[in-house]
């Protein structure tokens, strides 16, 4: 693990999608984000992407991810590992509301095949701007974050089983 994701406070988030795990990848990694990512609270949801130059299939790909509440972060791929392994990283924040605390995120998942299904485990880790911000991203922005990533996986694993 790198220094910048050990400094940061991790969400992890765990489901089950029946289906093949080159299927659950395939679906997931370029999902149209918009059908996934819903407001929650007061986070955001997504309203789309722009400025993704080619396919979403490879290290340094990278697109604006453009959110409900007129701000954007950009996403770029770090990891792209096909059937078993997606990592990315989202900001730096500059217009999003999280500017004020995170510097940036760092997202990744696992795909493990099983008996005709496959276990997702997403992870999504916060990097506070500093230390001392830490415990305010863990109580706040984690809290929050947990509800939203674990509804957005459960979209993600209906898209993935309707595809199947």
């Amino acid at each position: 693990m790198s220094a910048t994701r050990d400094s940061g406070v991790p969400i992890v988030v765990e489901a089950v999608a029946r289906a093949s795990l080159e299927t659950t990848f395939d679906v997931i990694v370029p999902i149209d984000l918009s059908r996934v990512f819903h407001k929650h609270g007061p986070l955001p949801g997504v309203n789309g992407t722009r400025g993704a130059e080619g396919a979403w299939d490879h290290v340094g790909a990278s697109r604006v991810v453009e959110l409900s509440d007129g701000s954007e972060a950009p996403e770029t791929i770090t990891a792209y590992e096909r059937p078993g392994y997606f990592g990315y990283t989202v900001g730096p924040f500059e217009s999003a509301p999280l500017r004020w605390l995170v510097d940036v995120a760092l997202g990744e998942f696992w795909f493990i095949a099983g008996d005709d299904a496959t276990a997702i485990r997403w992870s999504y880790t916060f990097v506070p701007k500093s230390s001392i911000r830490k415990p305010l991203v863990r109580l706040v922005v984690g809290t929050l974050w947990r509800g939203y990533a674990k509804r957005t996986l459960e979209r993600m694993v209906v898209e993935v089983e309707r595809a199947a």
